[in-house]
C-alpha cells in the first residue's frame, strides 16, 4: 500500500512535501480521467518511482531511465507499495541517448507525468525538455528537480531559457519544495483552477499543511509558489496588496468569507 512511511523507508532524496504534491496532482489527473504513460529520468533506488507506479492503469507503462537502473532495488521498492505488478520499461543509459532508444513515433504525446531528475547540467536539462516536448500529452505535467536550487543553478537557468525560446511548448505552473512544475500552455487554466479551488485541501488530505502564493498576474507570470504553512498568509494568498484574490484569466476569490475576516483581523491588530 502506498503511504509516506513505506516510501520514506526507501533510499533517496524525495521528500514528504513532494510526495503529497505528486499524489495531489496525480489524483487530479485520475479524477479528470487523464490517461497516459509515466516517465522518470533519474531513478536511484525507486523512491519517487513508487508513487508513479502506484498510479499506473493496466494499459499504461512506467518508463525509467538512469545511467544504471538498479532493477532489483527498484523491483523491491515497487513491491513494498503494492505496485509489483506495474508494467515497467527500464533503460540504463544517459538521457541524451533516449531519442535513439525510444520509438518516438509510437510514444508521441503519450506521457501524462514526466519527472526529470537526471544529469544536473544545463545541456541535459535543455535536452530532456526537448524530449519531453515530444512525449508529453497536451494535459500532461513535467517536473524538474532542483529548480531554484543554489547547488544546481543550471537546472533553473536552462529551463527558463527553454521556456523563453519555446513559449508554446510549456508554461511554468508551480514551484515548490525544490521542484518546478510545467504544463502545456493549453492546460494552464485547467491546472490553475485546480490550484485555486482544490489543491490546498488535497495537500492537507495527505497531512501536508501548506501556503499557496500567487503574487502577480498573467501579465507577469502565472506560476504559483508552494511553501510550508505561513500563518500570516493562510492556506492560499494573492498579491500583497490584495491577498484574497488571485489574478488569473478572471478576478478569482481564493478564500471563503471566514478566512478573509480572520486575515482582516490580523491586519488590524498588527
Amino acid at each position: 500500500m502506498l503511504n509516506w512511511e513505506t516510501v520514506d523507508a526507501i533510499s533517496g532524496w524525495f521528500g514528504f512535501h513532494s510526495y503529497a504534491l505528486w499524489r495531489s496532482l496525480l489524483d487530479f489527473q485520475k479524477v479528470e480521467d487523464l490517461h497516459g504513460d509515466l516517465f522518470e529520468i533519474g531513478v536511484w533506488r525507486g523512491r519517487s518511482a513508487t508513487v508513479l507506479a502506484s498510479y499506473l492503469r493496466p494499459d499504461e507503462t512506467l518508463h525509467l531511465c538512469d545511467l544504471r537502473v538498479e532493477t532489483e532495488a527498484v523491483r523491491e521498492a515497487l513491491e513494498s507499495v503494492g505496485a509489483g505488478h506495474a508494467k515497467v520499461v527500464a533503460i540504463s543509459a544517459p538521457s541524451r541517448e533516449l531519442p535513439g532508444r525510444l520509438d518516438l513515433r509510437a510514444m508521441h504525446q503519450r506521457v501524462r507525468f514526466m519527472h526529470i531528475d537526471g544529469e544536473h547540467t544545463g545541456t541535459a536539462v535543455y535536452g530532456d525538455l526537448e524530449l519531453a516536448n515530444q512525449l508529453v500529452r497536451p494535459e500532461g505535467l513535467v517536473v524538474i528537480d532542483d529548480f531554484f536550487s543554489a547547488r544546481y543553478p543550471a537546472n533553473t537557468t536552462e529551463a527558463v531559457r527553454y521556456l523563453e525560446k519555446n513559449p508554446f511548448h510549456f508554461r511554468l505552473f508551480a514551484i515548490g519544495f525544490n521542484k518546478g512544475y510545467f504544463c502545456r500552455p493549453e492546460s494552464l487554466a485547467r491546472y490553475m483552477d485546480f490550484a485555486a479551488g482544490r489543491l490546498s485541501d488535497a495537500l492537507l488530505g495527505y497531512g501536508c499543511k501548506t501556503t499557496l502564493f500567487k503574487t502577480t498576474g498573467a501579465w507577469d507570470t502565472d506560476a504559483i509558489g508552494i511553501t510550508g504553512f505561513v500563518d500570516e498568509a493562510g492556506s492560499i494568498a494573492g498579491p500583497d496588496t490584495n491577498p484574497h484574490f488571485w489574478n488569473m484569466l478572471r478576478h478569482q476569490p481564493v478564500r471563503p468569507l471566514g478566512a478573509r475576516l480572520r486575515n482582516a483581523w490580523r491586519e488590524l491588530i498588527r
